[in-house]
């Protein structure tokens, strides 16, 4: 009551003022208009009066674009019994029904039945903010007048109008009802005994377009796990940004992964899952013998008691496969390390890393032997190359590895080599 009594004497004294005064200079001038809230690109109302509202300026951030918050639901009613005659306006600035950068003028808003209350939203007119809107509510009494209440019985001119006399006259309104974009979870790590998963930031998308545009940020992210399926959920967690779950199974059990992207206003996206189950290492596959071959100086035949220069050509290089295993999909690498020689005589040399591959005449080779007996049936040379194996497996649309295999060997074709016994001739030379 005591609000209602202030407004009483208020009105009394403006009407008081307006009998009394002979020039308007007598009465309390009104304010400056000037923007002093929001978007700077939106003025106030031509001729906005700032004088009689017992609040002043809300800001209001919702995800509801016929603003169910608006802080003017329920506040409009007059004061005195007819002829009081108020009606409501409202002036907005906006995308408030539909079209970005709308100045709407002063739009009427309801007229006043006393004792009865009213309440103004968005949705009443069918209209729905996107983005950012600025809202003015004031209202035109036919017995105070226009503006601040300066004015004559009966004077029907169009505005200025009064200010707001109850509530917020003022309102900024921020609507996001859009909800960010939706993360993409992804696989990034999976052992044999586990799988990890993550995902990337996102962004808000915000709601309105042009001036208009507001985008209230992303807020935070929901995650959690669920395993085969089941109904149970396991670390579940808000974080306020991405994070790395790692999840321990067993043979045969799949993880999937659950993401939500959340703004400020509690928009939220649809529920993101990916799944993927631990690495199980592949079995080393059968590639067959190397596409090198044994290369020895001098070709052909060697000589007992001279050194023979060997090497591997074209030399051993990495090589990789895919195969399908268990229903994934595997990349298995072979790296070359070294050479076990067999020179067919009983002697053998394992030589590690590229030395053990040789070099192509006329280079010096780094694999040398000396045969110390002719065999003219021939010494059979082999070469066995080792390879590092390595795996990488296919997970949620992410190679995960490489992880260790392993070594193999793969023996290339052995070469038949002749040895002869050098004889010495005596040569005449003529006189």
């Amino acid at each position: 009551m005591k609000g209602v009594a202030s407004v009483l004497r208020m009105r009394q004294g403006l009407v008081l003022c307006v009998a009394l005064a002979t020039t308007a200079a007598m009465c309390p001038s009104p304010a400056v208009a000037a923007s002093a809230w929001g978007s700077a690109a939106y003025g106030d109302p031509p001729g906005w009066c700032t004088r009689y509202s017992d609040m002043w300026t809300a800001t209001i951030y919702t995800n509801d674009p016929s603003v169910a918050t608006n802080p003017e639901r329920d506040t409009f009613y007059g004061f005195h019994p007819n002829p009081g005659y108020d009606d409501w306006y409202g002036f907005f600035y906006g995308d408030f029904r539909g079209a970005a950068g709308d100045t709407s003028g002063w739009v009427k808003l309801l007229h006043e039945q006393y004792p009865s209350h009213y309440h103004w939203n968005f949705a009443d007119y069918g209209w729905h903010v996107h983005g950012h809107v600025k809202q003015y509510i004031a209202y035109y009494n036919w017995t105070f007048g226009g503006q601040c209440g300066l004015g004559r019985y009966g004077d029907m001119s169009p505005p200025p109008y009064m200010a707001d006399q109850y509530g917020w006259p003022v309102v900024d309104i921020y609507v996001d009802a859009m909800p960010p974009f939706p993360p993409v979870p992804r696989v990034v790590a999976a052992t044999p005994t586990s799988v990890s998963f993550t995902w990337d930031p996102v962004a808000d998308q915000g709601d309105g377009t042009g001036r208009d545009q507001y985008t209230a940020g992303v807020d935070h992210y929901a995650s959690w796990l669920t395993i085969n399926g089941r109904s149970g959920i396991l670390q579940s967690a808000n974080t306020a940004a991405p994070r790395t779950i790692v999840q321990r199974l067993p043979p045969g059990e799949q993880a999937c992964v659950h993401v939500q992207a959340f703004d400020r206003v509690k928009n939220g996206t649809a529920d993101q899952v990916l799944c993927a189950a631990a690495a199980t290492p592949p079995p080393i596959p059968d590639w067959g013998p190397p596409a090198s071959r044994v290369n020895v100086d001098p070709p052909a035949v060697g000589l007992a008691g001279f050194e023979a220069w060997l090497w591997l050509w074209p030399q051993p290089r990495r090589e990789s496969i895919q195969e399908s295993y268990l229903g994934a999909q595997y990349l298995i690498t072979a790296v070359p390390i070294g050479v076990q020689w067999d020179f067919g005589d009983g002697t053998d040399a394992r030589i590690d890393g590229l030395m053990g591959f040789g070099r192509p005449f006329p280079a010096p080779s780094q694999v040398t032997h000396v045969y110390s007996t002719q065999s003219r049936g021939g010494y059979q040379i082999r070469a066995t190359v080792r390879y590092e194996m390595s795996w990488s497996m296919l997970a949620g649309g992410e190679w995960v590895g490489p992880y260790p295999l392993g070594t193999a060997e793969r023996e290339v074709r052995p070469l038949p080599y002749p040895v002869v016994q050098a004889q010495p001739e005596l040569i005449r030379l003529s006189d």
